[in-house]
């Protein structure tokens, strides 16, 4: 394992209490007119690496399977042994430090829950445990949402850490934060985002379930309402834009805090420019985008598949979903750096040690819109090990292709796609627009 006195001595520099906030060093800003904390190179297919690794970090050939990518991001799953659920974050950056010596060129970013508040973080755990202890009268109970059951929750941090609340002391529980409250908003920032933005050891942070910041109500887990969102129901509600604003404000801050100290946000499903079908509470991406004028940031796709990427698109024969081919290609027209995800399925579903498919239907999709600072995840399921990510030959080839000739084409100009690069060519054929098929012509 990595060394216990790193990991003693971020935690010492990033203690954080809930009666102070934490000192902050002069910070270190963008550089005039740069956009990002790190260079992107169109001579290397963009592969990034996303982990929850639980083998020997330090070895040199781990280090060496990682540096293969051009971004490596850090997860959580690992480390709640080691961490006995606490204070994750620090461990993480810990690790983090251990890549950038050894890829000091590579972009690292560590994880953080955005849409709800993960017990497992030193930050989030005081008002929690505040609202266990007494769930009426804590003065943090509007912190997070509120069901007639009490605190809107979710144990999902139990169930992928295969424990319970009660084997962890209710570190793996997680309440969603009401983001229609400015003071749980104000400690978010505080609390949660400023030591990652201090940390030497990092080059950005992925913020998970941006959504989650103001669709909680309207999918109303395990059937309770949010009760203290007044005038915001399932339905939607004049009411719900307090947490449509207050998701795009605490976006906002967090941008220009981790910019302020050279490091970017990279935002999961923060919303989309298609309203989806049938959903009442949404954030349209378009608001958000103007929000972040003049701000460095990215977007992420939790996950873009080929065949399904036209699913909810006006031309799409498939009605339920967020166009996550018209969002893609929008966003490349304006510049938005963003991350797509691909989850990789066996060829026989029922076996897990069968052939993984092809990616290449998916690197063709995610190259058709691919623009500058833009990165591509391919890992088989659950996603988040080391085991998941195995280098894919099609990377180097990939790699052949070089740099685009032509823009992205425009969103809705279907059903087939196509896009020049200066030794290939990628395509989208939607002419069935129920499933949409990817390919890479190479040596061109």
């Amino acid at each position: 394992m990595w060394p216990r006195c790193a990991v003693l001595a971020l935690g010492a520099l990033f203690v954080i209490t809930t009666s102070a906030a934490p000192v902050v060093p002069a910070a270190t800003t963008l550089a005039e007119g740069s956009t990002f904390p790190f260079p992107y190179n169109w001579n290397k297919f963009p592969s990034a690496w996303f982990g929850a690794n639980d083998t020997d970090w330090e070895s040199e050939a781990q280090l060496a399977a990682i540096g293969k990518y051009s971004m490596a991001i850090l997860g959580w799953q690992h480390l709640d042994p080691v961490a006995n659920w606490t204070a994750v974050v620090y461990y993480q950056l810990a690790q983090a430090a251990i890549i950038k010596e050894r890829h000091p060129d590579m972009p690292v970013f560590v994880y953080c829950g955005f849409g709800w508040a993960m017990g497992l973080n030193n930050a989030s755990f005081p008002p929690i445990m505040s609202v266990m202890k007494d769930p009426v009268k804590s003065p943090y109970r509007d912190f997070f949402l509120q069901s007639t059951h009490g605190p809107v929750l979710t144990n999902t941090d139990c169930r992928q850490g295969h424990t319970t609340a009660a084997a962890t002391g209710n570190r793996c529980t997680g309440y969603f934060w009401n983001m229609g409250n400015s003071s749980a908003r104000d400690y978010f920032v505080t609390k949660l985002v400023t030591p990652l933005a201090i940390s030497p050891a990092i080059d950005g942070v992925f913020f998970d379930a941006v959504n989650y910041g103001y669709d909680i109500p309207e999918v109303r887990p395990f059937g309770l309402p949010t009760l203290n969102v007044p005038d915001c129901t399932n339905k939607g509600g004049p009411g719900c834009e307090a947490l449509v604003a207050g998701t795009i404000d605490v976006a906002v801050r967090t941008t220009k805090l981790l910019n302020a100290h050279g490091k970017v946000p990279m935002l999961a499903n923060p919303g989309s420019f298609h309203q989806p079908e049938n959903q009442h509470i949404w954030l349209d991406e378009a608001r958000l985008v103007k929000a972040l004028a003049g701000t460095s940031w990215m977007t992420y796709y939790e996950s873009m598949r080929a065949e399904s990427i036209l699913n909810g698109c006006p031309t799409g024969g498939v009605t339920k979903g967020i166009c996550v081919l018209d969002n893609m290609l929008k966003e490349s027209k304006i510049g938005l750096p963003a991350v797509t995800h691909t989850y990789l399925k066996h060829i026989n579903a029922s076996d897990p040690t069968s052939p993984v498919e092809s990616q290449l239907t998916h690197i063709a999709a995610f190259m058709l819109a691919q623009a500058e600072n833009w990165y591509y995840l391919g890992s088989t399921q659950p996603g988040w090990w080391d085991y998941n990510y195995v280098w894919d030959k099609l990377y180097d080839e990939a790699t052949t292709c070089g740099k685009p000739k032509e823009p992205a084409p425009a969103a809705g100009s279907g059903p087939v796609y196509t896009r020049a690069f200066e030794h290939c060519k990628v395509s989208l054929d939607c002419t069935d627009s129920t499933f949409c098929k990817g390919d890479i012509q190479f040596g061109l």
